[in-house]
């Protein structure tokens, strides 16, 4: 009920100032994101299911709609805000790894759940803290701000080595090395061209090729990680078979025994973002999503945030290599925020334009106090 009322709220204001929104990058990833986010109770309807998770597309809605307004109020302090409030909860969730490192609640699926639950669902909490941390100091540059990114930064590092996290330490440091890479050649953020067709290519090569194989030896033989071998191949063989049959709505919002029934192996989840969007929403939802993401990074970034257009540019680096081996099932609506923020950065006109027009009477206002 609280968060239909958030949302109720957010609606209300945003229609009362409907004529004072302008028409620019953030508001259209923004529509985007809500026409994703609309496009799953479709979806579900269309392939004869019901509503069940109403809560989930509340959540995900007002995350869209608060951040949006958030940006708009003020990019800087809408950061400043989701670093120390994500960046709280990374620090908070490593502590309650070393004081309970059993776990410190059971559920049906799993047995060792900490602050964030799970381990596997702390990577987009943890991204964002990182991503907005770095963002944070790249603004202000300030002692405390690096000292802060850089506790942030060690506590999910710790965290993720003592329950061993293998996907974020991997798609953090793939992430890591580009960003240190760029900088330390001054050079501009890759295009996001560039690192979609990379993922595509990635994908292919994982899932249709199945390179995964050529690793047994590894996996099977050294780590023995038959489970991870076997299962997912075998997963993405059924979560394929079932998308040949509903590709273009796709089966809709299914729940565990549903989606076990359909790709076996007692697994809820394709483990594999792309595959599970397909297989739930089809090629329609897949479009919405990679839609979403390039048009948010489309462009070239202004040369005074170039430092925040590499940040950026490691995290979607970062979350599209997760999506590989991750449904993100349960977390995907907390990337919302990093569409939202890359589409601000990457406003034509500068932040000042894209993020609303000043009144004249309020820049007349503005140059006497000395603000503009």
């Amino acid at each position: 009920m609280i968060r239909i009322m958030l949302v109720l709220f957010t609606l209300i204001v945003l229609f009362k100032n409907a004529q004072l929104l302008p028409v620019n990058r953030l508001f259209g990833v923004t529509m985007l994101v809500v026409a994703s986010i609309l496009w799953e109770p479709i979806s579900t309807l269309t392939g004869g299911g019901s509503i069940a998770d109403f809560g989930a597309l509340m959540n995900d809605l007002g995350i869209a709609l608060v951040c949006y307004i958030g940006l708009r109020a003020g990019y800087d302090s809408f950061i400043e805000g989701v670093a120390k409030v994500s960046g709280a909860y990374v620090l908070i969730n490593c502590l309650t790894v070393i004081l309970f490192p059993a776990g410190m609640y059971a559920t049906t699926k799993y047995s060792q759940n900490f602050f964030l639950s799970y381990r596997t669902a702390w990577f987009v909490i943890y991204l964002l803290a990182l991503t907005t941390t770095l963002l944070w100091n790249a603004n202000v540059g300030s002692r405390f701000t690096k000292r802060f990114a850089i506790a942030v930064a060690v506590a999910a590092t710790l965290s993720m080595i003592l329950q061993w996290t293998a996907t974020g330490l991997f798609c953090f440091s793939i992430g890591g090395l580009v960003l240190l890479y760029c900088t330390w050649k001054k050079r501009n953020p890759f295009k996001i061209s560039t690192v979609m067709l990379t993922e595509a290519a990635a994908f292919w090569a994982i899932v249709i090729a199945r390179l995964m194989d050529m690793f047994s030896f590894l996996l099977v033989n050294i780590l023995h990680k038959d489970v991870t071998l076997t299962f997912r191949t075998r997963i993405w063989d059924n979560a394929l078979a079932a998308i040949q049959q509903n590709l273009l709505t796709g089966v809709g919002r299914l729940d565990a025994a549903q989606m076990e029934a359909i790709l076996g192996y007692g697994v809820s989840h394709p483990h594999n973002r792309y595959l599970y969007v397909t297989l739930c929403f089809g090629i329609i939802g897949l479009a919405l999503f990679l839609l979403i993401v390039y048009y948010a990074n489309k462009g070239t970034i202004n040369p005074h945030r170039v430092r925040e257009g590499r940040i950026m540019m490691a995290a979607f680096i970062a979350l599209l290599s997760a999506a590989q081996v991750e449904s993100l099932s349960a977390t995907g609506g907390y990337a919302i925020p990093l569409y939202l923020i890359a589409a601000a950065l990457h406003c034509r006109e500068g932040r000042r334009k894209e993020m609303g027009r000043l009144s004249a009477a309020h820049v007349d206002g503005a140059r006497k106090n000395n603000y503009l």
